[in-house]
């Protein structure tokens, strides 16, 4: 019965329409990339908290007990004293321990590390979410392409039919052959051939849609009834660049890389420099059970069994230096390669830098060319249209014949379908030009 009410709900909510933006804030929390990318994040975070913690004072609470029972023949090492061990032995112990580390390079250069790792780590997280973000509004406009495919399709079949129509009138009337009206009827057929394949594209595309986003295969989107036009952004390429050398999740990432490489040549030599600790303690220690001697002799004093306080302190101080005086060339060789990274990682940095550069010059590039062609395509588009309605008019009244009316329709079409590239063209170049500066997210 439950998994009936939920099943049912689940078609329910598939049968509920995503917006685009419903789409992308889908996909924000259940697509397999981003959650890998979230995980990461989340791991590098502890990791983190861990390795700083270990340079913090650390205050733990210890509760110990001892219980020994043995034979009093067994005085090992305490014979030679001549003392026997007690049969039964019980000691109870509650301190307050603390640790804080004063000096240790290791433990700071680690923890620095870390955090270098965590930040590339968020980073990486941001550039998954810029690139999953272009992935949904790539899909979903596919998918808002080959619906309009869809529409285009079923225009040319009932233009077709019309065009038979008109055939078979004007062969009964003789103005056109019979040839007319088979030339028509393969248009036709054509047609409903393309209209079968644009309803399987589309499919296809609203499927992979709900794959990319991570929800079930029949979830349905809402479609808009045009491709929008959205307002192209000011464009001042040097502001641009710069904004991408500060933004761009890749570049941050390098500059992580490259700073984490300098901790780790640092690391090298941090296991052979001066470690200070300080360590103290305040608790209680009771001895439960004791001689019969010192039973007596803490009557006498105390007047009881137990005598004398049971809480203490301690406190300590602890330093360490090991110089190595023959390594075999370990710290050499590890420097070696230490120093190599540091080139690798500043070369990555600096072709980071360069590539948001040119990403940025091709978006702004690729934007004006689009904005070009969605202008002309859409001229073009209403031009081709015109023609094709004018070219059934002559037709129908003899003024043009069969072949004509099929080249104008045919022109139209591929009008029509370079007009839907350039609008979602000119779309995904807006995205793509807040990809190129790193503020697609924020």
């Amino acid at each position: 019965m439950l998994t009936g009410l939920l099943l049912a709900g689940t078609i329910a909510a598939a049968q509920i329409p995503m917006t685009l933006q419903e789409a992308v804030d889908f996909a924000g929390d259940h697509n397999a990339s981003v959650l890998t990318a979230r995980a990461q994040m989340e791991q590098a975070g502890a990791m983190l908290a861990r390795d700083r913690a270990a340079g913090l004072p650390q205050v733990n609470g210890v509760a110990q007990n001892t219980m020994n029972r043995q034979s009093t023949n067994n005085a090992g090492s305490l014979a030679q004293f001549g003392l026997a061990p007690l049969p039964n032995f019980s000691q109870n112990e509650a301190e307050l321990a603390g640790t804080q580390t004063l000096f240790n390079l290791q433990t700071a250069l680690t923890a620095n590390q870390a955090r270098r790792d965590y930040d590339s780590a968020v980073e990486n997280y941001r550039l998954v979410r810029e690139q999953t973000l272009v992935d949904v509004h790539t899909s979903f406009y596919t998918y808002v392409q080959d619906v309009q495919l869809v529409a285009l399709a079923q225009f040319d079949l009932q233009y077709e039919q019309t065009l038979l129509q008109i055939a078979d009138a004007n062969y009964k009337t003789g103005r056109v052959a019979g040839i007319d009206r088979l030339k028509a009827q393969v248009q036709v057929t054509s047609s409903e051939e393309t209209l079968s394949s644009a309803q399987a594209d589309a499919e296809d595309a609203r499927e992979n849609l709900a794959q990319l986003i991570g929800t079930g295969e029949a979830q349905q989107f809402d479609v808009p009834p045009a491709i929008p036009a959205p307002v192209q952004p000011a464009i001042d390429e040097p502001a641009l660049n710069q904004i991408a050398l500060v933004k761009r999740p890749e570049v941050a990432m390098a500059q992580d890389s490259l700073a984490s490489a300098i901790l780790a040549n640092g690391l090298v030599d941090a296991p052979n420099r001066p470690t200070v600790t300080l360590q103290s303690g305040w608790g209680n220690l009771v001895t439960t059970t004791i001689s019969p001697f010192q039973q007596q002799e803490n009557i006498m004093l105390c007047g009881t069994i137990m005598c004398g306080p049971t809480h203490f302190y301690t406190i300590s101080l602890n330093s360490q230096w090991t110089l190595p005086l023959l390594d075999w060339g370990t710290n050499h060789a590890a420097h070696g390669g230490a120093r190599a990274n540091i080139d690798a990682q500043s070369s990555a940095l600096d072709a980071a830098r360069r590539q948001a550069l040119i990403d940025v010059d091709q978006a702004v590039r690729r934007l004006r060319v689009d904005e070009q062609n969605l202008s002309l395509a859409t001229q073009n588009a209403d031009v081709a249209r015109q023609a094709a309605q004018i070219a059934v008019v002559q037709y129908r009244v003899g003024m043009a014949s069969q072949v004509d009316v099929t080249t104008a329709e045919q022109t139209y079409l591929q009008a029509a379908k370079q007009l839907l590239d350039a609008q979602v063209g000119y779309v995904l170049g807006i995205d793509k030009l807040k990809l190129a500066t790193g503020t697609l997210v924020d």
